[in-house]
């Protein structure tokens, strides 16, 4: 499916170079996959402390989703996320912190044993490990142990589908102060596996059309699309989450509060809930900015952003101590509204670059124009035979629609 939204030839054609230029190179991918295999194997050694829990590693987060975006600048990191989920313990066997002190002491014997000068760090939930000066990586590593039974039930109490519990996963908090240190039942609880797998379902018939053309591009005829990782193809959703990314870390950037940010888990699932199987990077922009609000639910007065895995999950439950975030998040969603809104019936792509600059950053402009003018050519900045004249005004892609509800009710 392709909506119409009036949008002219030279901003399509600008949308697809940002979309380019910001996506992450395959090796990076490559080299991702290395790190947390060589984890993996590192924690399946002889002598390892934690063999017999059978630990099994695997990648969660935007590495998995296949929307991770270059950082700014070489002072930022890539960041890989990577779950650690120990398959032979229970939350009968080890209490949170002990569950955390058990992969620590790992991941130091393997700071070690590959070199890695920094020592490991911890956060709320993760140990992380910082490669060297000029990697560019850091890894955060989650613990986790198996917790499908439990999610079952709770999609039986929601009458969800009981199917979304597979992979569901208990993890570590060390700001549950009452729970961390005692052996109990009550874990918070995560699903990455299931969250990528509805991910996926939210853009299937384009994530297998761009497999197969994979496959053929490399006469592989007897593998399934199956087989083709999300992150060796990119989709139009994935894409317009990239770019959707990238102006949502500039316009904070101007903000005096960085912990206002919106979080990419709920960038991740508005986007994905507002995508309807457009074709174009640039359509999917449109209909994901017209229609991201509508999964934002009123519950009691509390704004839910639901986990598609897990509803009695809130993305946004830390709007309600701190409704600042809230506020935040529409006015960057109206701000990206108007900018992407003002340029999309521009038919020459250098304008487009020209007005998005400010919004995008110049860095990340200046490379797509660059794409521009090698790959396509000077002809792929100018009108389009079939293109319309003249640029779009800021509301041209939400019609007559108000921008933001005057009630929370609105966003239900």
């Amino acid at each position: 499916m392709s909506a119409n939204f009036g949008i002219g030839y030279g901003y399509n054609v600008a949308i697809e170079k940002l979309a380019d230029e910001l996506a992450v190179p395959q090796n990076r991918f490559d080299q991702a996959e290395r790190r947390y295999k060589d984890l993996g194997e590192f924690l399946h050694r002889d002598e390892s402390s934690v063999r017999k829990f059978d630990p099994e590693v695997y990648i969660q987060g935007s590495f998995a989703l296949g929307t991770p975006i270059k950082p700014a600048s070489t002072d930022e990191d890539y960041d890989l996320d990577i779950v650690v989920a120990f398959n032979a313990l229970t939350k009968k066997h080890i209490s949170q912190a002990d569950l955390r002190s058990l992969l620590r002491d790992e991941l130091r014997a393997y700071r070690q044993a590959r070199g890695i000068q920094n020592p490991v760090g911890e956060s709320r939930r993760c140990c992380t490990l910082v490669y060297a000066d000029g990697a560019q990586f850091h890894m955060d590593v989650l613990p986790a142990l198996p917790n499908e039974g439990n999610m079952r039930m709770v999609l039986a109490s929601f009458r969800a589908d009981e199917s979304l519990a597979d992979g569901a996963i208990a993890i570590t908090d060390n700001e549950e102060i009452e729970t961390y240190h005692i052996i109990t039942d009550d874990w918070p609880g995560s699903n990455p596996r299931g969250f990528a797998t509805w991910f996926k379902s939210r853009q299937l018939e384009q994530l297998n059309e761009r497999r197969r053309a994979y496959l053929n591009e490399r006469g592989n005829v007897t593998a399934s699309v199956e087989d083709v990782p999300a992150f060796r193809v990119r989709t139009p959703l994935q894409s317009a989450i990239m770019i959707l990314k990238r102006h949502r870390d500039e316009w904070f950037a101007e903000q005096d509060d960085p912990d206002l940010k919106v979080i990419s888990v709920i960038l991740t699932t508005l986007s994905s809930h507002a995508y309807d199987g457009e074709a174009r990077v640039s359509d999917a922009i449109a209909k994901i900015l017209k229609d991201m609000h509508l999964k934002i639910e009123n519950r009691q007065g509390i704004h839910w952003i639901a986990n598609p895995t897990d509803p009695s999950e809130n993305f946004a439950d830390r709007w309600e101590t701190h409704p600042e975030r809230g506020d935040a998040f529409f006015e960057w969603l109206d701000a990206a509204r108007n900018h992407f809104g003002a340029v999309q019936g521009f038919s020459d792509a250098n304008t487009v670059f020209n007005e998005l600059a400010r919004d995008l950053g110049d860095q990340v402009i200046t490379a797509a124009r660059s794409r521009l003018s090698t790959h396509a050519g000077p002809r792929a900045a100018s009108v389009a035979p079939a293109a319309a004249a003249g640029a779009a005004s800021p509301g041209l892609v939400f019609g007559d629609e108000p921008r933001r509800p005057t009630e929370p009710k609105g966003f239900g």
